[in-house]
């Protein structure tokens, strides 16, 4: 459960800076993304960010809480954050789609 925080930081390093094209393996992976290509970048900077704000919290929360805390609450805090992230990322790039149009769709 400690590498979660580091492991965070380092997958969203490459979204931030929007190096990772739509493909079928790395990324922000709802349909709305892959409505138009500037949604895609756009949502995984979005993605990016969240992780490695939440990536910093687990990673400060491993050093902070006492041994005997440490897995139950980093379980429940990951649980709470990834489910955070997804839905509201969701829900941004949908709003996102909608709002820049269709476009053709990118490959999956």
């Amino acid at each position: 459960m400690e590498a979660i925080g580091p492991i965070l930081i380092l997958v969203s390093i490459p979204l931030i800076l929007r190096w990772v094209p739509p493909n079928r393996f790395l990324g922000f992976r709802v349909p709305s993304v892959f409505r138009n290509e500037t949604v895609w970048y756009d949502a995984n900077a979005l993605v990016g960010k969240h992780c490695l704000l939440f990536g910093l919290l687990m990673a400060v929360l491993e050093f902070v809480l006492p041994r005997f805390a440490r897995i139950p609450v980093l379980q429940i805090v990951g649980a709470v954050g990834f489910a955070w992230i997804m839905i509201a990322d969701w829900l941004t790039a949908s709003r996102w789609a909608r709002e820049r149009g269709d476009t053709p769709e990118l490959p999956r």
